[in-house]
């Protein structure tokens, strides 16, 4: 029996969850530290009296060294938490495109949060410390997709969950967003990605082969440069035809080509004559 890609994508997630809760699971019951980690239970602060406690016991190394393994264990939970989401981020938009900082932000942002709260803790000092650097940088960029926000905000929930010792939380908020996120795609309420395949109520699921890049192609040079530049659509092109104006062309590249591949390659080919290329992409 043979898959199609997006029922392949979706098992392999599946089968990622529960290798995840049952490695967890495995893990909790020979380690306190991982028993620690996943529990909803936040923990509290070392007062005064534990810490001169720890020091008169000689126990002060071995307090860090716990601290320092939650911590850990704290920023690879989230880390292991949020790829499931970028899978999920990147199959329900594989033909509209995503962004991949998008991506790298979902998947190291919980890392960052996760860390500065193990290391804030209940330390009033600590938090004003980081709200005061925090105000102190300004992020400016914009999302090609207001959508793509909602996956920030889970980035923080789950680094919030992890840096807290929450995993188990964690694990349920990024479990039921991608359940939320996946059931949006197949159903298409509100039609949240337009024109992305996805399976329909019968079950059939239809995969539309990946188009190969159709673009109007630009080239910039003296008249002397056309024989290059058509020599050149001919080897990495799969169809070509000129568009009217000079040197312009209505082109569909060829599986292995990419407009960056062409454009590089008219550019340094008709080099003297001047020539600068410009792909631009047909509107879906």
């Amino acid at each position: 029996m043979i898959l199609d890609p997006t029922t392949r994508s979706l098992l392999r997630l599946l089968a990622y969850y529960v290798v995840l809760v049952a490695g967890t699971f495995v893990l909790a019951q020979h380690s306190s530290v991982v028993r620690d980690a996943v529990s909803f239970e936040v923990p509290v602060g070392i007062t005064p009296r534990q810490l001169r406690q720890s020091v008169e016991t000689g126990a002060v190394a071995e307090e860090r060294a716990a601290v320092a393994a939650t911590t850990a264990l704290a920023m690879l939970g989230a880390l292991a938490l949020m790829i499931p989401v970028a899978w999920i981020y990147m199959l329900t938009k594989r033909r509209q495109g995503w962004d991949p900082s998008v991506v790298q932000t979902v998947i190291l942002l919980p890392l960052a949060i996760a860390g500065i709260v193990a290391v804030v803790r209940n330390s009033l000092a600590l938090a004003f410390s980081l709200a005061g650097l925090a105000a102190a940088v300004r992020f400016r960029n914009t999302l090609k997709d207001t959508k793509d926000a909602v996956y920030i905000f889970l980035a923080v929930a789950v680094g919030l969950a992890a840096g807290v010792q929450a995993l188990a939380l964690g694990l349920v908020v990024s479990g039921i967003f991608n359940v939320a996120v996946v059931a949006l795609w197949s159903l298409n309420v509100g039609d949240i990605y337009a024109g992305e395949p996805r399976p329909h109520l019968t079950g059939e699921l239809r995969i539309a082969e990946p188009d190969r890049a159709e673009g109007i192609l630009l080239v910039r040079a003296t008249p002397a440069a056309q024989a290059i530049v058509e020599a050149t659509l001919q080897e990495l092109t799969k169809t070509w035809k000129p568009a009217g104006a000079p040197l312009t062309y209505v082109v569909r590249l060829k599986k292995k080509t990419t407009p960056a591949a062409l454009v590089a390659a008219i550019t340094q080919r008709a080099a003297e004559h001047g020539a600068t290329a410009e792909f631009r992409p047909l509107p879906a």
